[in-house]
């Protein structure tokens, strides 16, 4: 089971995944394609948009600290036994917080949030950059896969039809 602290760093990296590419459009092929990547790397590399982000994700990250732990742990319980698990025994005061339980260095967690976020997305839009500069051998590398991959399955199923005889 992860730690409190690690799962809320998760949490706030898909969050930010999900946040600056779900805007994203769909990426057809060549002309159009480089033009979602160039828009991505854009709004990856934007320092404004760096900030609103980190903002945003460091806003997100205080308010679910501030979130009360006892209907999570209740959840988590009632999950539990619906899977054959008895509930855990918890010495988890009613008013306690999220942020209690994750401990001190939690409540640094959004602060921290609002620096790296920018600097996360200034490296995503150079890793972006560079992501368009390999497609062509990726896309190759796929496709010799796909063949390999096609060549193999027709051996499985020979191998198959030959144990059937």
């Amino acid at each position: 089971m992860p730690q409190p602290r690690s799962a809320l760093m998760l949490a706030s990296c898909a969050a930010l995944a999900l946040a600056v590419l779900a805007p994203a459009p769909a990426l057809a092929r060549d002309s159009a394609r480089d033009k979602g990547l160039a828009e991505i790397e854009g709004r990856l590399s934007d320092p404004d948009t760096q900030q609103a982000m980190g903002d945003a994700l460091a806003g997100m990250m205080a308010a679910l600290l501030d979130m009360k732990a006892a209907p999570f742990t209740k959840a988590m319980d009632k999950m539990g036994k619906s899977m054959g698990g008895r509930p855990m025994a918890r010495n988890i005061p009613d008013d306690a917080t999220l942020g209690d339980l994750a401990g001190p260095d939690a409540r640094r967690a959004p602060a921290k949030i609002a620096r790296q976020v920018p600097q996360m997305m200034g490296a995503m839009g150079a890793m972006t950059g560079v992501m368009q500069e390999m497609l062509p051998q990726l896309e190759e590398m796929g496709k010799r896969m796909g063949e390999q991959m096609g060549k193999s399955i027709e051996r499985a199923e020979q191998r198959a039809d030959r144990d059937q005889d």
